[in-house]
């Protein structure tokens, strides 16, 4: 596949995204306490408990971090190695793979904050994380549309 420069650059940025998100992954796995969701967990603490997380509820949030955190990272190295090499190359299930991946995600994620009156979590995380990975899928949608399917 010949790259135009929108390709390249829309390339490097979604690579920069999955980067990114992957450090996040691990830095809400192994740091959950971390000043970086003091607004997340202000905001978590606020919706569910009307006040101050417990020790206990603390140490479930903690806990849950650290889960999600870990599924985060493993998910972007995913996409990340998708992104390297076979989305680079132009390969169309590439791009249908991490379009569906978050649009599932968004659409999944999103209905249970708003079900549980976490409103705070589809603006904060979902809304901008959504953003940030499907802009550059939107713009490379001619480029693997003109492709054969498998």
């Amino acid at each position: 596949m010949h790259e135009s420069k929108s390709f390249r650059f829309c390339f490097y940025w979604l690579l920069a995204a999955s980067l990114l998100s992957l450090t996040a992954g691990i830095l809400i796995a192994l740091f959950p306490g971390s000043f970086l969701f003091e607004m997340h967990t202000s905001a978590l603490s606020e919706v569910f408990f009307g006040e101050d997380l417990t020790e206990d509820a603390e140490q479930m949030r903690r806990f849950l971090f650290g889960i999600i955190g870990g599924t985060i990272a493993g998910y972007f190295l995913l996409q990340t190695l998708i992104v390297l090499f076979p989305f680079r190359k132009g390969e169309r299930w590439a791009w249908h793979a991490i379009f569906w991946a978050i649009l599932l995600w968004f659409t999944i994620d999103s209905t249970l904050s708003i079900l549980h009156g976490a409103l705070f979590n589809v603006w904060m995380i979902n809304v901008p994380s959504l953003l940030i990975i499907l802009l550059p899928l939107v713009f490379t949608y001619r480029s693997f549309a003109r492709l054969r399917s498998l």
